[in-house]
């Protein structure tokens, strides 16, 4: 359990003996999303066989975690006191981001936010609900960024994200999956897979 800004955060950390930290973020709280869904704990796997700790947690009002909905940024501040709890406690030498659906802007919040006091090396978006939320607030993105989309997403417009990701400067790298849905049912072996190529050359 770790202080946030309106209670106790439940938090699980991972701890593979590595000086690199990944601070992953859930989907929508509203929608069931939890620090347990399958597409979150799978991505922190992956980064876990590939040496590095991994930080979930879940927002105000989901799980353990004290309070109620923040109307989005609330959890922008659950996380940035996540992320600062890290810095403090754990002391990465680098802090790696990441979020899912909703969690991609509140990843891409805590960078904006933690602008000082750690490297940010990479900021990893996956199907990122572009029309949902204010990512014009959170761009041009200031750390090296990836996102990772799946053609056949039900939930998050495909053709939203390839547009908007078409109009970024500086310009991020876009991974698609031809046989994803928004969950990656069937997909998480293949997105392991990519994740591990794109994350190789950077660790």
């Amino acid at each position: 359990m770790i202080e946030g800004p309106v209670g106790q955060l439940e938090a699980a950390y991972h701890d593979v003996g590595s000086d690199d930290v990944l601070l992953i973020c859930h989907p929508h709280p509203l929608y069931q999303g939890t620090m347990n869904n399958k597409v979150v704990t799978y991505t922190g796997k992956t980064y876990m066989d590939l040496g590095v700790n991994v930080m979930r947690f879940n927002y105000r009002g989901v799980g353990k975690s004290e309070g109620e909905y923040g109307e989005v940024s609330g959890e922008v501040q659950d996380g940035v006191a996540v992320a600062r709890w890290l810095i403090e406690h754990k002391q990465p030498k680098r802090l790696f981001l990441a979020g899912f659906s909703f969690g991609a802007y509140i990843a891409a919040a805590i960078v904006q936010e933690l602008q000082s006091g750690v490297t940010i090396p990479h900021l990893l978006l996956i199907a990122p609900s572009v029309d949902n939320f204010p990512f014009d607030t959170v761009t041009p993105f200031t750390v090296p960024s990836s996102v990772i989309m799946g053609e056949q997403d039900e939930v998050v417009s495909f053709a939203s994200v390839e547009e908007w990701v078409e109009g970024l400067y500086p310009p991020v790298q876009f991974i698609t999956l031809r046989e994803a849905t928004h969950f990656f049912h069937g997909q998480l072996v293949t997105l392991r897979d990519e994740l591990k190529e794109l994350l190789d050359p950077i660790l």
